[in-house]
C-alpha cells in the first residue's frame, strides 16, 4: 500500500526520474587496469593522417557565410579540425610546391643598364661651317659634295706619302719628234695632270677634314670636362650618404 501510494504522489506531481535510452552497461562504472611499463601514449602527426586518408586541403576556409563568424570566434580558443587541416595542406606535398617553385618563369631583374649605343650615331654640337670655296677644291666636280663630318679616311690613305723625284730630262733632237712622239709626250702629261689632281683633292679632303675633327676634339673634351666635374660631385654626395647610412 506505501509504494502504491508513493507511486500515485509521483503521478500527481508530475517528475519522473531520468533514465537513459542505452541499455548496456556503464562505461564509468568499469576500471581501465593501468601498468605504468606497458601504458604507452601514441602521437600521430596530422600531416601523415591526411596524407593517408586522402584529405584534400579546404581552401573554401575563408569562404563561409557571414553568420558563422560568431561561431568561429566562440571556437578561436581552440584549433578546429579544419584550421588543422588547412595549415597541413601547406606542407602535405612539400615536393610538388618546390617543383611548382622551381618550374616557375624566372623574370629578370630590373636592370638600370641603358641600351648599347653606336657609336657612329652620336652627333656632337660643333659650330663648324667650312668656306664654301674649300669645299669646292675638295669635292669631285660633278659628284656629291664633300662633307667632312661624314668621310672617313683609312690607315693607308693618312699615311705620309714618300717625295718623288722628277725624272732627267732627255734631250731629243727635233727631227725625231714625230708624230708617235707627240701623242705619247700628251698621254703622259694627261696622266701626270690627273695624278697631281687626285693628290690635290685628297689632300685638300684631308685638311678640312682634319678642321673639322679639330673643332669636334675640342667640343668633346669641354664635354668631357663637364662630366667628370658633375661625376666628382655625385662621388661627393654618395660619399656623404655612405658615411651617414652606410654603404649601399
Amino acid at each position: 500500500e506505501k509504494d502504491k501510494e508513493k507511486k500515485l504522489d509521483d503521478d500527481s506531481t508530475g517528475t519522473t526520474v531520468p533514465q537513459s535510452a542505452f541499455l548496456g552497461p556503464t562505461l564509468w562504472d568499469k576500471t581501465l587496469p593501468y601498468d605504468g611499463d606497458t601504458f604507452q601514449l601514441e602521437y600521430m602527426d596530422l600531416e601523415e593522417f591526411l596524407s593517408e586518408n586522402g584529405i584534400p586541403p579546404s581552401p573554401n576556409q575563408h569562404e563561409h557565410s557571414p553568420h558563422q563568424s560568431g561561431l568561429q570566434q566562440a571556437t578561436s580558443a581552440s584549433p578546429s579540425v579544419m584550421d588543422l587541416s588547412s595549415r597541413a595542406s601547406t606542407s602535405v606535398h612539400p615536393g610538388m610546391v618546390s617543383q611548382n617553385c622551381m618550374q616557375s618563369p624566372v623574370r629578370p631583374a630590373n636592370r638600370n643598364t641603358p641600351s648599347p649605343i653606336d657609336p657612329e650615331t652620336i652627333q656632337v654640337p660643333v659650330g663648324y661651317e667650312p668656306d664654301p670655296a674649300d669645299l669646292a677644291l675638295s669635292s669631285i666636280p660633278g659628284q656629291e659634295m664633300f662633307d667632312p663630318r661624314k668621310r672617313k679616311f683609312s690607315e693607308e690613305e693618312l699615311k705620309p706619302q714618300p717625295m718623288i723625284k722628277k725624272a732627267r730630262k732627255v734631250f731629243i733632237p727635233d727631227d725625231l719628234k714625230d708624230d708617235k712622239y707627240w701623242a705619247r709626250r700628251r698621254k703622259n702629261n694627261m696622266a701626270a695632270k690627273r695624278s697631281r689632281d687626285a693628290r690635290r683633292l685628297k689632300e685638300n679632303q684631308i685638311a678640312i677634314r682634319a678642321s673639322f675633327l679639330e673643332k669636334e676634339n675640342s667640343a668633346l673634351r669641354q664635354e668631357v670636362a663637364d662630366l667628370r666635374k658633375e661625376l666628382g660631385k655625385c662621388k661627393n654626395v654618395l660619399a656623404k650618404y655612405e658615411a651617414r647610412h652606410g654603404p649601399l
